[in-house]
Parts: C-alpha cells; structure tokens; sequence
C-alpha cells in the first residue's frame, strides 16, 4: 500500500550529501509508487531557488568546478515536482538569507512552519528529517 513520505530537508546545495541523498530517496519514493512531500528548512531554502549564473571570473579551479557542478540539485528538485513530488519552503527562511524575492525552481511553492508543514505532517506516514 503506498504511503505518504515527508522530507524535511535541513541542509543543502552544492557538495551536501545531505541533500543528495534526500532527493535520490525522494527519487526511490516516487517510483516505487509513494507520495513525496519535502519542506525545505534552514539551508535547503537555497534549493528552492533557480540557479543565478555567475559573470565574469569565478576565482575558483576548473577541477573543482569539475567536482562542485555534478552535486548542484536544482534540476532534481525539479524533476522531482514534475514526477508528483509536494516541494514547499519556508519564506522565513528565505528572508533570512537573502533570497525570498528570487524566483523558485520549477514546481517548488512558497511555504511556512504553520500551515504547509503542519498540513504535510497531518498526512504523512512516515517523516524522515536530514541535515543538521
């Protein structure tokens, strides 16, 4: 019988294994036919976000472009809205750093402690925190 997962996400962007593993058990949860709801909480707020390129010159080595770009999970919170996934973030979160003006990752909804992840915790079976 499927179930209903809800992700509270702590920690995130590029290089986190933390948000890794998150999306790819979010991933797993979907196929296998379940109901997947994440909230992004703390850092993970920078997920909810697209992406803004950086101009000009990055004062970083190419190698380690090479090592940083591959964990970036912007396109899997995507993905993973498209496939049926529930993403919501805190706007208070994303006030404090900086970030509530910016525009969300496909899919991904404006959110709060009180209503939306209260909402996911009253329909959830089962709720996974990760991150610290």
């Amino acid at each position: 019988m499927p179930k209903s997962i809800t992700i509270l996400l702590l920690s995130g962007s590029a290089e986190n294994e933390d948000a890794e593993f998150a999306t790819r058990l979010a991933e797993a949860a979907l196929a296998k036919g379940h109901k997947v709801q994440m909230y992004l909480f703390g850092n993970a707020v920078n997920l909810s976000k697209k992406e803004v390129p950086i101009e000009g010159d990055l004062h970083i080595a190419p190698r380690l472009l090479e090592h940083i770009e591959p964990t970036k999970n912007f396109a899997r919170i995507a993905r993973l809205c498209e496939k049926g996934a529930d993403i919501s973030t805190c706007h208070t979160n994303e006030h404090a750093r900086g970030i509530e003006s910016r525009e969300y990752v496909d899919g991904v909804k404006w959110g709060d402690v009180g209503g939306t992840f209260t909402k996911y915790l009253m329909v959830s079976d089962v709720l996974l925190s990760i991150g610290h």
